[in-house]
């Protein structure tokens, strides 16, 4: 080879797995330099064939170079050697240098150069840079040449000015044109001149071209979308500076690159790259102004007119600079409020504070159906004189218990106080008894009459209207302690918007749970944002072992504490009645709270006890049957003494006469300053998976009246081994031990680990059938929770099969998993879970029968973790002991004394 020098062989060389060749790896440059030169090859080829070595050139510069060896009898070892040596004394030959290249006119430059042979010249796009391969003697030559053209270029520079407009010059400076630009025409400087709304380009002829080029193609592919169907005031509020504004940041903060023209009074126009900007863009102009009315219910006369709002109105608009827009609309008596979504909740409430002053109420007040009675039977005069003294409308209600007050608000308020203090001079009394459900009806009907004979009126409390319902006590329980020990299903607590507890009683509750509360929480803030005041967040419980979810309300940290907090009050109900609601869809029973304390306790407790009034009054079938306010002692004092004078009933235990005042008449709270937990360990549980009604209970299983039990045993049908295995084989007998000894049972359980015997003969056993399953084999698998699983729901499908609507299992795998009650828990709810995913038709009914009671309290437990984990939607329920009570109301202690005899009197009859 002639005068070649600097090529380095890149990557090291690699012997094939032929035995007499070589795949070699060479500088890509080099190798391009050697591909395209017909005599380099040549040369390369010459050389090589000195050491009996052919070349198999590669399709690409990527590729290897691929040796063979043509002489059979030559030592590969020595051949490899002298082969690499000779090529990589061939490419250090091969010069390679680089220079940077401005204009990127690679190919205009190379037809103005007197290229040589054996000469390459390659460019970087990426370095912005163009490379010369060849005889280094040409090399220096033409690097010079490249460089000379290179500044007759930029003397040869010019001036270019390209109008846009509004939406086009805000598109081209978001979109990073400039940068583009740069990097595709080297030799051209971009800039905006916003003032004449122009784009000012400089560069030689040629760069300038290419400029305009990318520009006009950008231009071409702006999209424009017309939103013509935007009411007009909120129309005027887009076109407000601000408020524009702001819809914009909204637009940047999505992503989505877009201009929102508001120069037309008809519509709004979008422009934007791409249809998926557009959309974005006009959903979010759709929900970042919100359009609300403010409606005013109830009769205008007499209050202040639209005049007087004015002014007030135009207070709040100003506060709210270019922000919002505050209107008056006599035709449709209302008030409408157009803002941007960030602040349309907190103009709403200042408006209709405002509106409060004039504005005309209609209140519906519950009350006991004794209480309601007496009231329009014994002082309809006094009701009458009431009205008229305050100026308010009152209608009533037979049938609920009810009476509807129409008025001012201050006037609805001394009312209802003077009804109050005349319903406090009615004596009372409550009385319990024992009666057998089949007289409930006759026992009603028997009350009726003697309210006629007396001078008294009767309350049943405890009965249904059916003759089969249950009703389960309503209880609010005060009792003195923390919070974070209370048994019950829900805690609720109270966070700021970041989910920061603000009151000690809730900082309890979060840190007793552990880091699993406080990590839901960062989840849900992290992926929906800061919440709304007063909303309500539900989170599992954590470590909390005495409750199965905690339930956060977004409250404010700050408050003033007067006695004028109405508006907080009203966002304090709110969040009581998400919180009921939550409870119910979940299914679950209690609820337990602590007090706020940046806001007034008085406050708070009127309006717990109106909301809870108004709750169980309309809700008369909810589930939810107990509401624990739980505080420091001194804090728990106060809230029940503002509970009794409130419009909730109270069963004082230490007296004789039940204190009472308006309430719905199928609540019957009670006082319980104890704090003994709310949900006790019976002697069984029930629950609901899906269509199956699973029920944990205390007792032999051979006693349980069931089509099916399940025993756990071996292959060897040896059943005397396990508590209830031998249970079950005393109690089977002979009878039993011929079927385990029969080829069938056998061979089934070595096949299926799963054989079935019938219990016919056998007095002892109540079932029909005995399902004996391998629980040693079980035992010794790798995993043992996995096999358990599947072997119960083996079970359950077996049971389904045979037409069964009934089965009775022990408390599986207690042997070999040690006595871990949590895992079987675990993997008979799993088991469940799957079974009744499936639909079953005729298996409906489940029974988990164990001997012991501290057994099935920790399988209760091991059920209630996985629940806390999995965020199941059943609860535990347990059976009480139903009271039935009557509450009687008179006018003297006399006269309820001989309404008790009486009736007493007539129950003897009844009965008899």
């Amino acid at each position: 080879m002639d005068k070649l020098s600097s090529i380095r062989v890149s990557g090291g060389f690699s012997c094939s797995l032929l035995t007499r060749g070589l795949s070699l790896r060479i500088d890509s440059l080099k190798l391009e330099f050697i591909l395209s030169a017909t005599k380099v090859q040549q040369d390369l080829e010459r050389d090589l064939a000195a050491f009996y070595a052919t070349v198999e050139w590669p399709k690409s510069s990527s590729d290897a170079l691929v040796v063979q060896c043509s002489d059979s009898n030559r030592d590969v070892m020595n051949w490899q050697k002298d082969v690499e040596g000779c090529i990589e004394q061939f490419v250090e030959q091969i010069g390679v240098r680089s220079t940077p290249l401005t204009s990127k006119k690679c190919s205009h430059i190379i037809q103005q150069l007197a290229s040589p042979q054996k000469i390459l010249i390659k460019e970087d796009a990426d370095s912005q840079s163009v490379h010369v391969v060849g005889v280094p003697e040409f090399i220096d030559k033409i690097i010079l040449q490249i460089e000379l053209l290179e500044t007759e270029n930029f003397k040869k520079e010019n001036k270019m000015e390209i109008k846009l407009s509004d939406s086009e010059i805000f598109l081209l400076m978001n979109s990073g044109i400039k940068t583009r630009i740069a990097n595709s025409v080297h030799s051209v400087t971009c800039s905006f001149d916003l003032s004449q709304k122009r784009i000012l380009l400089l560069g030689n002829e040629e760069a300038l071209r290419c400029a305009s080029i990318i520009i006009a193609n950008e231009r071409y592919i702006i999209k424009e979308r017309l939103i013509g169907d935007i009411s007009p005031i909120k129309s005027y509020l887009l076109r407000l500076k601000n408020a524009k504004r702001h819809v914009c940041t909204k637009i940047a903060a999505s992503r989505a690159l877009c201009y929102l023209d508001t120069s037309h009074s008809d519509v709004i126009t979008l422009f934007a790259f791409t249809e998926k900007d557009l959309n974005k863009s006009e959903t979010l102009l759709r929900t970042t102004i919100v359009e609300e009315k403010v409606d005013i219910e109830g009769d205008l006369t007499g209050s202040i007119t639209p005049a007087e709002y004015t002014p007030m109105f135009k207070q709040i608009e100003c506060r709210f600079s270019e922000l919002a827009k505050i209107d008056f609309v006599p035709v449709e008596l209302a008030v409408r409020i157009v803002a941007t979504i960030d602040h349309i909740h907190t103009i709403k409430k200042e408006v209709e504070a405002i509106l409060l002053r004039g504005q005309v109420f209609e209140v519906t007040d519950f009350y006991r159906p004794c209480v309601f009675r007496y009231l329009f039977r014994n002082r309809t005069e006094e009701f009458k004189t009431l009205s008229t003294k305050h100026n308010v409308v009152v209608s009533t209600n037979m049938k609920i218990s009810a009476i509807k007050v129409r008025g001012k608000f201050e006037a609805i308020n001394c009312f209802r106080q003077d009804v109050e203090r005349m319903i406090l001079t009615i004596k009372s009394k409550r009385h319990t008894f024992s009666l057998p459900s089949e007289y409930r009806e006759k026992f009603l009907d028997m009350c009726l009459n003697l309210e006629t004979q007396l001078n008294c009126t009767v309350d049943v409390l405890n009965l249904s209207e059916g003759p089969e319902d249950k009703i389960k006590h309503k209880k609010i329980i005060v009792m003195a302690g923390m919070l974070s020990k209370v048994e019950c299903d829900v805690l609720l607590v109270y966070s700021d918007k970041k989910y920061n507890q603000i009151t000690q009683q809730s900082k309890m509750v979060v840190k007793t749970g552990g880091k699993a509360i406080t990590k839901e929480c960062k989840e849900y803030l992290k992926e929906r944002g800061e919440p709304d005041e007063w909303s309500v967040t539900a989170t599992g419980a954590g470590k909390l072992k005495n409750c199965l979810a905690v339930y956060h309300v977004i409250s404010p940290n700050t408050g003033s504490g007067s006695s004028e907090e109405a508006s907080p009050m009203v966002s304090l109900k709110t969040a009581y009645s998400r919180c009921f609601s939550m409870l119910e869809k979940q299914k679950f029973r209690s609820l337990a709270l602590s007090c706020n304390r940046t806001l007034t306790t008085s406050h708070q407790v009127q309006t717990l006890a109106n909301f809870l009034r108004e709750y169980f009054a309309f809700n008369t079938n909810s589930g939810i049957n107990t509401v624990v306010f739980c505080d420091e002692r001194e804090i728990a004092s106060s809230f029940l003494n503002e509970f009794r004078a409130s419009k909730i009933p109270w069963t004082c235990r230490m007296e004789g006469q039940l204190k009472h005042n308006t309430a719905s008449y199928s609540i019957k709270p009670g006082l319980d300053w104890n704090t003994t937990p709310i949900c006790h360990v019976s002697s069984s549980f029930t629950f609901d998976v899906g269509p199956l009604k699973v029920q944990g209970l205390v007792g032999d299983i051979t006693n349980l009246t069931v089509d099916a039990i399940v025993n756990s045993s071996n292959k060897c049908l040896d059943l005397r081994k396990g508590a209830v295995s031998q249970n079950i084989l005393i109690k089977g007998g002979s009878s039993l031990e011929k079927q385990l000894n029969t080829a069938e049972n056998r061979r089934d359980m070595l096949k299926y680990g799963l054989t079935v015997t019938t219990s016919e003969e056998m007095s002892q056993i109540r079932c029909r059938f005995i399902y004996h399953v391998d629980a040693a084999s079980i035992a010794k698998t790798s995993h043992v929770t996995a096999a358990w699983r599947k072997m119960v729901v083996k079970c359950l499908m077996k049971a389904e099969e045979m037409r069964l609507s009934s089965l009775a299992f022990p408390a599986l795998g207690t042997g070999s998993l040690h006595g871990n009650l949590r895992i079987t828990a675990q993997f008979m709810l799993e088991a469940l879970e799957e079974f009744g995913s499936k639909r079953p038709l005729h298996l409906t009914h489940i029974s988990i029968a164990v001997l012991e009671q501290h057994v099935l309290e920790a399988l209760h437990n091991g059920m209630r973790e996985r629940y806390i984990e999995n965020m199941r939607l059943w609860n535990p329920e347990y059976e009480e002991k139903m009271s039935d009570d009557l509450l009687i109301c008179g006018e003297s202690s006399d006269i309820l004394e001989e309404a008790i005899r009486s009736i007493n009197r007539a129950l003897c009859v009844l009965f008899t």
